[in-house]
């Protein structure tokens, strides 16, 4: 699975934009211009494809969607979306009655731009989104994990050795249940609990892929991981800095005279 990976620096100016609208020639027109004016583009034909994007690739730092797209219409795509995370979103519709703006603006999205338009009002709407967000984003806290590794999971990214990875948003909870529950073993079930939502509860099986994705973008070793840890027969842990020891061993109590521990495998 390819990665977009980019240095600290180069995030800080690029930003990333999501297009998604049925009609190639607008996705294609709106690919090339917001690429000119040196944005990322990720482009989609319909929701479903953007949802795909986002589940690889992260986040976006803002979409613009079409609402009248066959299957997934653009309002259904906004609530896929905020489920992920806090996406601006721009609406760009040839519905242009008073009701549906309204819908857009309240429920969803930070402007609403009708069909037919110059592309020069779109770009910027586009800036005046992405300067007012910016700074709320510069003061999100990258958060250490240890001298080499850090996260922001509100952003959902990893900085590893000075690299910026994203993180898909199931990648991202995961690493965050681990990280807010620090030092302590956590079982499948509790993890498949609180990473999927009810009506979309995901195997054990499928929290394994998810791990090894993830193990093999933050770890330097995946075969041998250091943060995502596997307890056999009892779950995962991201440790405190001092939970293994020498050898290798995750020390699970170190308060008790007598200590438990078990050697860390990266297997279920």
């Amino acid at each position: 699975m390819s990665e977009r990976t980019r240095t600290t620096s180069e995030t800080h100016h690029r930003a990333t934009i999501l297009v998604v609208d049925d009609a190639a020639d607008t996705r294609l027109m709106l690919s090339l211009r917001l690429q000119r004016e040196g944005y990322i583009v990720w482009a989609a034909g319909s929701g479903q494809e953007a949802i795909e994007i986002v589940n690889k690739e992260g986040l976006p730092d803002l979409a613009v969607l079409d609402i009248m797209m066959p299957g997934m219409d653009g309002f259904a795509l906004a609530d896929e979306l905020r489920q992920a995370g806090e996406i601006p979103i721009i609406f760009l519709s040839a519905l242009s009655d008073t009701n549906t703006k309204v819908e857009g603006l309240n429920r969803y999205a930070e402007d609403y731009v009708t069909k037919p338009f110059a592309f020069s009002e779109l770009l910027a709407r586009i800036r005046r989104v992405l300067m007012r967000v910016a700074p709320e984003r510069s003061l999100e806290p990258e958060l250490a994990i240890d001298d080499r590794l850090r996260v922001n999971f509100t952003q959902q990214y990893a900085v590893m050795d000075d690299r910026q990875i994203p993180l898909t948003p199931t990648e991202n909870r995961i690493l965050s249940i681990l990280y807010h529950n620090r030092g302590r073993v956590l079982s499948p079930g509790f993890l498949l609990s609180k990473v999927w939502d009810p009506t979309r509860r995901g195997t054990v099986e499928s929290l394994w892929v998810h791990v090894r994705r993830l193990r093999s973008k933050i770890e330097p070793d995946p075969d041998n991981p250091r943060y995502v840890l596997t307890v056999r027969g009892q779950g995962y842990c991201l440790p405190q800095r001092n939970q293994i020891d020498r050898e290798g061993v995750l020390i699970q109590d170190s308060s008790k005279s007598e200590r438990k521990s078990e050697r860390v495998t990266p297997t279920l």
